[in-house]
């Protein structure tokens, strides 16, 4: 049986491993990887390994076992499941094995006063009652876990049993704690809202004023104090009423600023704390969830029984909610704010912040299904999002799994403009892109956003298409990141292949044509118009736009600016920093010294 292992996390990594892994699984046939990183590897790996992409590995040796070299690797696992079956892959280093599972059994505890649960769905999880110090329960949680596992792992009657997020697929051999989630459930726990779909309003009220127990300041500063949650890994999910209003938040706010925890939180974002924008500024906030429920102050004051709207929106702005990875969810309310004017609302302060959107139905209803309305209203949503390229996710754990398909198929599938060849255009990170139905993008070639966009990078590429407006693309263009591309009102813009270079801009009020093998290097201006209007005597406009011409395999430098009217012949390269309002001629990229080339042509700075 052939083997073929997949992954390269280095090569040291992989000469310091191959014979414990040759002694687990036998000599691999192939290495295979992924093929972004196949340029890496044109020689033999190690001097004897070749290294292909899997589809050619798998073509090569169709019956072969698949070993994945990687120790995290649930998203391999996930993305191999579509090809191979279960039986065919194996792991060296991750601790994961195929059956029954969900991404909470196994890793979360829902942490509570007198109880936990091995998950969140509330009212359809197992409730398991418990007693002690905070390590005693967590012993308790993990002993009771285990078994749940086990139970499901080999088939036996378990309480999890009848819940639709249990699906087979690769889920972690071994139970260990990752994740305390605290939901209104502790002494002390409050809430400044008294949202009407909320329901943890009577628990609140009861807690608000309980003297029995530990307060969840108390759990998190004797978890705070266990080595073994001293790492990167360990999250911290805070949904106890509003925490912002929690009367011990401060304290918990200093012991999070001095843990290594990573930090979930559900919060209405209705106070202001410094030292919440303090700990968003660290990067630990993995997530910042938001219910605003509604576009209008109206709407959000019915809801949340709270008239604070725009002091939710303000805080938006003034925290730093681009480093704390924020979600705004709209949790579905029938006859309330399934309407036009909300979802609409809610869109606008959704683009302002640029945050990903979660839709939700209401959270009393336990899973019930979106009406008609909503349905038409998500799609509404979608169609704006994915034009702007915001994120629409079904990653609510109180939404119908049917609704919950609805959207991401709806996500995936939706085409903004039928005038458009939206497979043919490739997009990195956080593009912008707005796009006037009636405007048209015709591609033969290919179109890429934010292209060498750096792991990790929020820079962003924006494009803007008027009414009427035309983008034609013959060959492979790039833009690159915090480019800035606009194309006016039956205005259009012809583009051959080559690239627009970081912080370049391209402004189209009339007709710019670019030709192919065109270099447009950092922070140039290509306009064919004077961004103002001139009139004479009469009231005329004096200034019209004017058509720009690029030929072919033409250089544009640093800093240069293009004016209206000009046309840049074939091969002709312009120095850095150069302000062209005159024609270029046609010159060969090797004759002659670049400056010369177009110093009679140019007004120079």
């Amino acid at each position: 049986m052939a083997n073929i292992f997949y992954g390269i996390p280095s090569v040291n990594n992989v000469s310091r491993n191959i014979d414990k892994w040759i002694g687990i699984a036998g000599a691999p046939d192939v290495f295979s990887e992924k093929n972004e990183n196949l340029d890496k590897y044109a020689s033999p790996l190690l001097g004897k390994y070749d290294v292909v992409s899997l589809d050619d590995a798998l073509m090569k040796y169709p019956d072969a076992d698949v070993w994945v070299t990687y120790r995290r690797a649930g998203n391999t696992a996930k993305a191999l499941l579509n090809i191979l079956p279960p039986e065919k892959i194996h792991f060296f280093e991750a601790d994961l094995e195929y059956r029954r599972g969900c991404s909470y059994l196994g890793y979360f505890i829902s942490y509570r006063k007198d109880t936990f649960s091995p998950c969140c769905v509330t009212g359809r999880c197992p409730v398991v009652r418990t007693s002690g110090s905070v390590q005693e329960r967590l012993n308790q949680w993990q002993e009771y876990t285990e078994n749940l596992v086990d139970d499901i792992r080999h088939g036996r009657p378990n309480k999890c049993d009848t819940c639709h997020l249990l699906k087979y697929g690769f889920w972690r051999k071994t139970v260990k704690l990752r994740e305390v989630s605290f939901g209104s459930n502790n002494p002390g726990d409050v809430c400044n809202f008294k949202c009407t779909y909320c329901f943890s309003m009577k628990s609140l009220q009861r807690l608000g004023d309980d003297k029995d127990g530990f307060t969840t300041y108390e759990v998190i500063r004797q978890l705070s104090e266990i080595p073994e949650y001293d790492t990167e890994d360990f999250i911290i999910q805070l949904s106890n009423g509003e925490f912002t209003a929690n009367r011990h938040c401060e304290e918990m706010l200093d012991i999070l600023l001095n843990t290594k925890w990573k930090i979930s939180l559900v919060t209405n974002l209705s106070i202001y704390r410094e030292k919440l924008a303090t700990l968003m500024e660290t990067g630990r906030i993995i997530k910042l969830l938001v219910s605003l429920d509604a576009g209008t102050r109206e709407t959000f004051k019915s809801i949340k029984r709270n008239d604070m709207f725009e002091k939710v929106v303000d805080n938006l702005r003034k925290y730093p909610v681009d480093k704390a990875q924020l979600m705004l969810k709209y949790i579905f309310l029938e006859n309330v704010n399934d309407n036009e004017t909300d979802i609409d609302g809610f869109y606008e302060v959704v683009k302002e912040v640029g945050a990903p959107i979660v839709l939700s139905s209401n959270q009393q209803l336990d899973f019930a299904p979106f009406t008609k309305k909503m349905r038409e209203l998500s799609l509404r949503i979608i169609g704006k999002a994915k034009t702007d390229g915001i994120r629409v996710s079904s990653n609510s754990s109180y939404l119908n799994p049917l609704d919950a398909k609805f959207i991401s198929d709806s996500y995936e599938n939706y085409k903004q403009n039928d005038n458009i060849n939206w497979d043919r255009i490739a997009k990195k990170g956080n593009c912008i892109i707005n796009i006037d139905p009636t405007a048209r993008i015709e591609i033969n070639g290919k179109l890429e956003l934010n292209e060498r966009l750096p792991q990790g990078s929020t820079a962003e590429c924006t494009v803007s298409l008027l009414p009427n407006s035309l983008v034609s693309v013959s060959g492979n263009f790039r833009f690159r990141k915090n480019t800035d591309v606009r194309v006016g009102r039956n205005a259009q813009l012809v583009l051959g292949s080559g690239f627009l270079n970081v912080g370049s801009r391209i402004r189209a009020d009339k007709s710019i044509t670019i030709g192919r093998g065109v270099i447009i290097s950092w922070d140039c201006l290509i306009t064919d118009n004077d961004g103002h209007s001139l009139l004479d005597e009469n009231g005329n406009i004096t200034n019209e736009p004017k058509p720009i011409v690029i030929g072919n395999h033409v250089w544009i430098g640093q800093g240069c600016a293009i004016l209206k009217g000009v046309t840049i012949g074939d091969g002709a390269v312009v120095a850095a920093h150069s302000v062209v309002t005159k024609d270029v001629p046609p010159r060969s990229l090797v004759a002659g010294n670049p400056a010369r080339m177009v110093r009679e042509n140019v007004k120079w700075e």
